[in-house]
């Protein structure tokens, strides 16, 4: 071995790694690669919070068809004044925004026991004394009010109650809506109300837009589907009684309306 070999041998040994600009370009391919990514993991999340909403807008949609069936054709009561009904209480304040038992005692609750079954996955925060909050609560579906309820003013008498599965003609059963994920800022008892008679350019009760703007709702057939809100008023509505800048022109009401009674 000669006197230069040696030397080098002794020479410590240079380890390779990542120079600062290096180091800098990494950290920003992975900053955009993060920023690609997490729109379309947000996007798969709401789907499947969507999917979900609509699994329990069905069995609950089948929980009233089942009631109806056990009690020759005669719909659940939706009822206002009294807790003969699907459901009880309401969900604007305490104690019925946690109560359960207002789920348990409840006419359709021995056709949907799950506790879960009564609300949206992606209903998070309950609105109190109009503000938002950090509590879930307990139910996120209202009833159609034109379904078997103890009040007729809301459509007026030119459009009766359903009070059998056999009355649901116009509309039809597939067009007709049973149940709705309503609105945090209306949800009370588990009476949806469309004037259609008094004050046909009303939101009374309001549909969430829980799903990129969309609401879910289910139909006397049994099927649920996510409708995407037209109007940029609806998926912003924040208060009781609302009427949309135009009107009686409001695509959303209308389409609503139309899946309550045909005019």
């Amino acid at each position: 071995m000669t006197l230069s070999k040696s030397f080098q041998n002794l020479q410590p040994s240079r380890r390779s790694g990542f120079t600062l600009i290096e180091l800098l370009v990494v950290i920003a391919i992975i900053a955009i690669l993060a920023g690609m990514l997490l729109p379309a993991l947000s996007k798969a999340k709401s789907k499947t919070l969507g999917i979900r909403c609509i699994s329990n807008l069905k069995q609950l949609t089948m929980g009233w068809v089942l009631y109806s069936g056990d009690y020759n054709e005669v719909l659940v009561p939706n009822h206002i004044s009294d807790t003969y009904a699907w459901i009880r209480n309401n969900v604007a304040a305490f104690p019925g925004v946690t109560n359960q038992s207002d789920i348990r005692s409840g006419l359709l609750y021995k056709y949907n026991a799950a506790l879960d079954t009564y609300r949206c996955p992606a209903d998070k925060a309950a609105v109190i004394n109009n503000a938002p909050t950090t509590i879930s609560k307990v139910r996120s579906f209202s009833m159609n009010g034109r379904m078997n309820s103890d009040v007729d003013w809301v459509q007026g008498p030119t459009y009766p109650d359903f009070r059998k599965l056999t009355d649901i003609k116009k509309p039809d059963p597939v067009r007709c809506m049973v149940f709705i994920d309503e609105n945090d800022y209306t949800i009370d008892d588990g009476y949806f109300a469309i004037p259609v008679g008094t004050n046909p350019s009303d939101f009374q009760n309001a549909p969430s837009a829980r799903h990129n703007k969309s609401g879910s709702l289910s139909f006397a057939d049994g099927h649920a589907e996510i409708w995407k809100w037209l109007e940029p008023t609806t998926p912003t509505i924040k208060q009781l009684d609302f009427y949309p800048p135009k009107r009686a022109n409001d695509r959303d009401l209308k389409r609503l309306q139309d899946a309550i009674l045909i005019r």
